[in-house]
C-alpha cells in the first residue's frame, strides 16, 4: 500500500515471526491482530482508507493502541521522558518493533545498540564526539540511561554522569590542556561535601554552584576564553568569592594577589593552595600546611623540614611548632621583604617564645623577648616599629641571628648561635668584631647565679646601692628640712618670750 508520502506499507505478514515474538505463543494472554490494529471496523475487508500520510504517522497511530495493555508512553519511555515537548520522541513501535516484538531482556543485553538504532548522527559535531567518548567509557551496569534516565535528573547529576565518564582533555589555544574527568566522590569526600558546621547542616555542593554559566547554558558549554591553563586557573578565583567573599577580599591584600596584578602569573591562587574538587581541610593534618606551601617554595620547605621546627612537626607530629601560616599569615600574607615585616618579626617570634605555658612544656626560657627588647638591638627596633614602621633599620632581629627557615637547635653543631659559630654570626653586621666580641652578650637569660653570675652580682650591687644612696639622700634632705623648720619655730617662740 502506497501512502501519500510515497512510502510503502507491506501487506504480507509472516505468522511465524509473530509466533516467536512476545505477543506469540509465549504471551500470558492471546494477542489478536485487531488488538493492535484498531478500530476493528477500519480493518474489515475491504479495508477502509488509511488516514496516515506517511509511515511514521502510521507507526504512531498503531503505538497508541499499545497503551490498552501497557503503561502509557508518557510514563514509560526510557531516556526520552526529559525531552522537550516539541521533540521528536520515539513511539513504542520504533523501539520495540512491530510484529517481531522482542523481549525487553533482549533489548537490555545491548541497551546502547538499541538506542543507537536512531541516535547515530547529531546536528552539532561536538555532541557526536562527546557521545562517542562516553559510550566507549561506559562501565558495567551503565548504559545510555546512565545520563538519559527515565526520571528527570538534576543539573548536578547530569554534570557528574558526563564528567565521570570523560577521560579526554580540553586543549586551549596555547596548547595547554585541561583534564575533563571529575570523580564525584572527590567532591562528596571534600570540605564541600555534606557536613555539620557550627550547628548548621550543609549539603554537598552542586557542580552548578561553582560552574554557574555551564549550568545555565547546558551542553555544549560556552567556549573558554582563557589562552593558557594558568589564565584558566586564575580566572577560576572569581568562583570562590561567591561563597568566601571575606577571605577573597583578604587574599586581594596579600602578596600573591599583588604579584598577579603586577604580572607574575605564577603566584598562588585559591586552587593552587586548596585544589579544585578534592578540597580537604587545609590544616588537617597540620603538616599539610608546609606541604602545600612547598609546592611552590620547595627550597624553603626543604630548609624548614630540616629545622628545629620542621623536624618536630614532620618527624614527631608535634602540634605546638609553627608552620608557614603561623608566621606569614593565611590569606592576607604580607611581603616578608618589607621593613614593616622585619620590624614586627620579634613580636611574631614572641607569640610562642613568650608564652609561659607553652614554653614550660619544653623547658625553654620565656625571657627571650624581654631580654631582646631591653638590649640595644631590641630597643632600637621597637622604636622604629612604633614611630617609623616603614623605614629600614640595620639593627638585628631574631632571624638575623637564628636563621629564617633553617633554624637549628641551640645544641646543634651547625647552629649559628652556639659559641663556636657566634663570632661569625656577629660579623655579618659587625665585620670588625674580634674573638672576645660575643662575650659581651649575656644571651637571652636574665643574669642569675647560674647564667652570667658576675653580671648578676653587679646588678645586685646596683640594686642595693642605688636605692640605699637615693634613700640616704632623701633621708638627709628630709631631716635637714625638719631641723630647719624646728629651728624656725624655735626662733619665733624666743622672740615672743622677749
Amino acid at each position: 500500500m502506497t501512502l501519500p508520502s510515497g512510502e510503502a506499507l507491506h501487506a504480507g505478514v509472516d505468522l511465524a515471526v509473530i509466533g516467536q515474538s512476545v505477543h506469540g505463543s509465549s504471551a500470558d494472554a492471546p494477542v489478536y491482530c485487531t488488538d493492535c490494529h484498531a478500530p476493528r471496523q477500519r480493518y474489515q475487508y475491504p479495508h477502509g482508507a488509511n488516514p496516515a500520510p506517511d509511515r511514521a504517522s502510521f507507526k504512531a497511530e498503531v503505538a497508541q493502541n499499545c497503551e490498552q495493555c501497557h503503561v502509557a508512553a508518557e510514563q514509560h519511555n526510557p531516556g526520552h521522558l526529559q525531552a522537550a515537548a516539541d521533540a521528536n520522541v520515539p513511539t513504542c513501535v520504533e523501539c520495540h518493533n512491530g510484529h517481531d516484538v522482542a523481549p525487553v531482556a533482549a533489548m537490555q543485553t545491548d541497551p546502547v545498540g538499541t538506542c543507537q538504532r536512531c541516535h547515530q548522527e547529531f546536528d552539532d559535531p561536538r555532541l557526536g564526539d562527546i557521545h562517542a567518548e562516553l559510550v566507549a567509557n561506559l562501565g558495567a551496569g551503565q548504559s545510555c540511561e546512565t545520563c538519559h534516565a527515565s526520571t528527570p535528573q538534576s543539573e548536578d547529576a547530569q554534570c557528574q554522569n558526563c564528567h565521570s565518564l570523560l577521560t579526554s582533555q580540553l586543549t586551549l589555544p596555547s596548547g595547554d590542556t585541561v583534564d575533563l574527568h571529575v570523580n564525584p566522590e572527590e567532591i562528596i569526600d571534600s570540605v564541600h561535601g555534606e557536613q555539620m558546621l557550627a550547628g548548621v547542616q550543609y549539603t554537598t555542593l552542586r557542580c552548578t554552584d561553582c560552574h554557574q554559566a555551564q549550568g545555565l547554558r547546558g551542553f555544549p558549554h560556552q567556549t573558554i576564553d582563557a589562552e593558557t591553563r594558568r589564565d584558566f586557573t586564575i580566572a577560576l578565583q572569581q568562583v570562590c568569592q561567591e561563597c568566601h567573599l571575606d577571605i577573597y577580599d583578604r587574599t586581594g591584600d596579600g602578596v600573591h594577589a599583588q604579584h598577579i596584578v603586577e604580572g607574575s602569573l605564577e603566584a598562588a591562587t585559591c586552587a593552587d593552595c586548596h585544589g579544585n574538587h578534592a578540597i580537604q581541610d587545609p590544616a588537617t593534618p597540620r603538616e599539610r600546611v608546609s606541604q602545600t606551601c612547598g609546592n611552590c617554595h620547595a627550597e624553603i620547605n626543604d630548609q624548614y623540614s630540616a629545622s628545629v621546627h620542621g623536624a618536630a612537626l614532620l618527624g614527631e607530629d608535634n602540634p605546638d611548632v609553627p608552620v608557614c601560616t603561623d608566621c606569614h599569615g593565611v590569606h592576607d600574607i604580607p611581603d616578608p621583604t618589607t621593613a614593616a615585616f622585619r620590624l614586627s618579626s620579634p613580636q611574631m617570634c614572641g607569640r610562642c617564645h613568650a608564652d609561659v605555658d607553652l614554653m614550660q612544656k619544653y623547658n625553654i626560657s620565656t625571657d627571650v623577648l624581654d631580654t631582646y627588647v631591653a638590649d640595644f638591638h631590641g630597643t632600637t627596633v621597637t622604636l622604629f616599629e612604633h614611630h617609623s614602621p616603614d623605614e629600614a633599620s640595620n639593627q638585628a632581629v631574631c632571624y638575623d641571628c637564628h636563621g629564617v627557615h633553617n633554624i637549628l637547635p641551640v645544641t646543634d653543631a651547625n647552629s649559628s648561635i652556639i659559641k663556636a659559630n657566634l663570632l661569625q654570626t656577629c660579623q655579618q653586621c659587625h665585620p670588625d668584631a674580634t674573638e672576645n666580641f660575643p662575650d659581651s652578650w649575656t644571651s637571652h637569660f636574665k643574669p642569675s647565679l647560674e647564667h652570667n653570675p658576675l653580671v648578676y652580682f653587679v646588678d645586685l650591687f646596683y640594686m642595693i646601692v642605688i636605692p640605699a644612696t637615693v634613700g640616704g639622700f632623701l633621708l638627709f634632705i628630709g631631716t635637714d628640712i625638719f631641723r630647719r623648720i624646728r629651728e624656725w619655730f624655735g626662733r619665733r617662740r624666743a622672740a615672743k618670750d622677749e
